[in-house]
């Protein structure tokens, strides 16, 4: 097969043809003026202020949860502790080796002030704790 020289072709001229067509009277290039209107209209603070304002409010909500979480979980601690004493007081009554000192760190640790919770059910547990150990700390007491 011969190659002739550069000759014409009809793709160029079909492209052209094509490119004119496409142009046509605008329409798409006036959508999409029309779509940039209207989000400028809408503005950046109508967008994100609302946005912002229930993040700190998210934010704020999640702290206080923390905060309730920490105070329960010291309140437990606080429970455990003073059934850790107890038991350990119960346990030297029974193999006849009471020690004074460890009814007297119960004494101590019953006089610090409690936090108070939300939650009516744990304040309740946590204060029959309390009664029970302020009744061996009287019977203890009353028995020197």
């Amino acid at each position: 097969m011969k190659v002739k020289g550069p000759s014409g072709s009809k793709g160029p001229n079909n492209i052209r043809k094509v490119a004119k067509n496409m142009s046509g009277d605008g329409s798409f290039s006036d959508s999409l003026k029309e779509t940039g209107n209207t989000l400028g209209d809408l503005g950046v603070s109508q967008i994100t202020g609302s946005a912002g304002v229930e993040g700190i409010l998210a934010a704020q909500n999640s702290d206080s949860t923390i905060d309730e979480r920490r105070l329960r979980q010291r309140l437990m601690t606080y429970g455990d502790d003073l059934l850790d004493r107890l038991e350990d007081i119960r346990l030297g009554i029974l193999i006849g080796h009471f020690s004074k000192q460890r009814l007297t760190e119960l004494a101590r640790r019953m006089r610090q002030k409690r936090e108070k919770s939300k939650d009516p059910a744990l304040d309740e547990i946590l204060a029959e704790i309390e009664l029970r150990a302020e009744v061996e700390i009287a019977k203890y007491a009353r028995g020197t």
